[in-house]
């Protein structure tokens, strides 16, 4: 009875109606408590559902029954990935693999931990442990693929690529990994394709709903620049990217030093000094001004969250007063509303980006809140006192300041796990 119970529940969950799975499954533990097949599986089922308390409290109970069963430890293990805890991740697989050396799944999962966590030449052989035991695992082959890319090795990871889609051609992953690929090797254009391929396949794939939106950006050549940046940037581990951020910034205040104390190498610094400049201010700039106009391509609502709307709708308003506020300056020649048109600018920043994951939780948009009252406060009493120095005009800058240092800190953390 209760395997006739279990049979119709997995049927369920591989149709992915996992509501009625559970009850299903619920209904079989009432009579057996102890049904190991039963709580791996519900434990399977809460994780597809986004429930991973849940799902880790029947993995653990199966656990506890069955502490020799490695498929246990796996389905913990993606429990782990799902609440972002990777250590335990990895123990927990290296523990199904103690069980069951010959499971090309575990090896292929590790692999994936260590591509995430930039450990590209682990990944690899990871990977490559993986297709030795089953050379058509997807997973493997992807990861190997992208671990190969960031090696440089680009010619070698097209060809796995293409071995993973020999093995599938219809597999929605594969492509949008062919699409993430292809963007960071510059050809937008077949990662525009890949990616509508991948979303043919499965119009719910987020992995390539983000890329295609990328993609489509990608055809303006500043994004192109600002996509090579990133790439370039998100490749480095944590310690150089901050080696990098902290010496950009040393290195700009040096020449800047030089140039104002040494009167005959000013002509020559001082330009490269403000080139600098617009640089910084265009890696803050671009992803903002790209998705708020990519916000008027057709694509866009099936592409843009909600929050990532949201983001768009704070941006314009931003985008307008500060547009606003330079254009009353050039019109009526009073410096106070060009203030308003600076101030509304430099909000895009934090605005467009108050929906970034942060912990704890809620930092950006207070970030933003806290930045957006500095400056409003700083333009009444400007307009007000006509003191253009006052007290808060060097607190919304210096906020501003902190807020770049902050938003580098949530990128880097987020990009290294």
């Amino acid at each position: 009875m209760i395997d006739a119970i279990y049979d119709r529940a997995y049927l369920l969950y591989q149709q992915n109606r996992y509501a009625q799975a559970e009850d299903l499954l619920n209904q079989a533990l009432t009579q057996d408590p102890n049904n190991i097949y039963c709580l791996h599986l519900l434990a399977e089922v809460n994780l597809a559902q986004d429930d991973p308390k849940k799902a880790k409290h029947f993995i653990d109970i199966a656990i506890g029954l069955a502490p020799h069963m490695d498929a246990l430890f796996a389905t913990k293990a993606k429990v782990m990935l799902n609440v972002e805890k990777y250590d335990d991740a990895e123990e927990l697989l290296k523990q199904a693999i103690q069980l069951n050396a010959q499971e090309a799944s575990y090896y292929a999962m590790l692999a994936h931990i260590s591509l995430s966590r930039k450990r590209y030449k682990e990944s690899e052989q990871l990977a490559e442990k993986a297709l030795s035991l089953d050379p058509a695992n997807l997973l493997a082959l992807n990861v190997k693929s992208t671990a190969q890319l960031k090696q440089n090795k680009k010619r070698e990871s097209e060809e796995t690529l293409k071995g993973a889609l020999g093995e599938n051609p219809e597999d929605s992953y594969t492509h949008s990994n062919y699409g993430w690929n292809k963007l960071e090797m510059g050809d937008h254009k077949a990662a525009l394709e890949h990616f509508k391929e991948s979303l043919r396949y499965n119009p719910n794939n987020s992995y390539a709903q983000a890329g295609m939106m990328q993609a489509l950006q990608a055809r303006y050549f500043v994004y192109r620049w600002f996509l090579k940046y990133q790439f370039w940037l998100g490749n480095m581990g944590a310690k150089y990217q901050w080696y990098f951020i902290i010496g950009f910034y040393l290195g700009m205040q040096g020449l800047s030093y030089v140039a104002d104390n040494v009167p005959a190498l000013s002509p020559f610094l001082t330009p490269v000094v403000i080139l600098l400049a617009l640089i910084a201010l265009s890696t803050w700039v671009i992803a903002p001004l790209s998705q708020l106009l990519f916000s008027f391509n057709k694509y866009a609502k099936f592409l843009l969250d909600e929050k990532e709307k949201r983001s768009v709708l704070f941006t314009g308003i931003c985008v307008l007063i500060g547009l606003t506020g330079v254009t009353a300056y050039l019109i009526l020649d009073d410096f106070r509303y060009l203030m308003i048109g600076i101030a509304g600018l430099i909000l895009m920043i934090p605005w467009s980006m108050f929906y970034n994951e942060t912990k704890p939780k809620f930092m950006m948009p207070l970030a933003a809140g806290v930045m957006t009252i500095i400056a409003a406060v700083a333009l009444y009493l400007t307009f007000t006192t006509g003191d253009i120095s006052n007290v808060f005009v060097t607190a919304f800058l210096v906020s501003f300041f902190a807020f770049q240092w902050f938003a580098n800190a949530v990128s880097i953390s987020r990009n290294n796990i």
